[in-house]
């Protein structure tokens, strides 16, 4: 499952709490239990390794820069492929307020964070 933000730092717990909220019934010990796991790296890096150069892969979450050469791509990739979308506190916002923030942002990083079960 892939979040994305903007001008967050860490995503971590704004995603650990969306998945226990909407995909674990609110149930933390699920986390565990089903053995969630953060990628270190996004599966898109597996089809176009090429546009990750300049970016900031910090285990938990990759931040492109808006002055990255390939901000676009991975703009475009979190609007097609994440499930939820959170603002720079850690807030859930829908897709349209993420898309007109990033785009009324002159200099902002956009992150995208990668987790799934593997249990």
């Amino acid at each position: 499952m892939l979040f994305a933000s903007i001008n967050l730092q860490d995503m971590e717990d704004a995603v650990t709490e969306w998945v226990v909220e909407n995909e674990l019934g609110g149930n933390e010990d699920s986390w565990e239990d089903n053995e969630w796991t953060f990628y270190e790296e996004l599966s898109l890096k597996d089809h176009d390794e090429d546009i990750f150069d300049g970016v900031d892969e910090t285990g938990t979450q990759s931040n492109i820069s808006s002055e990255d050469g390939n901000f676009h791509q991975f703009f475009v990739y979190a609007l097609d492929k994440a499930k939820a979308f959170f603002d720079e506190n850690g807030t859930e916002i829908d897709k349209q307020e993420y898309k007109s923030q990033v785009n009324a942002c002159k200099s902002c990083v956009i992150s995208i964070s990668e987790c799934h079960p593997d249990g």
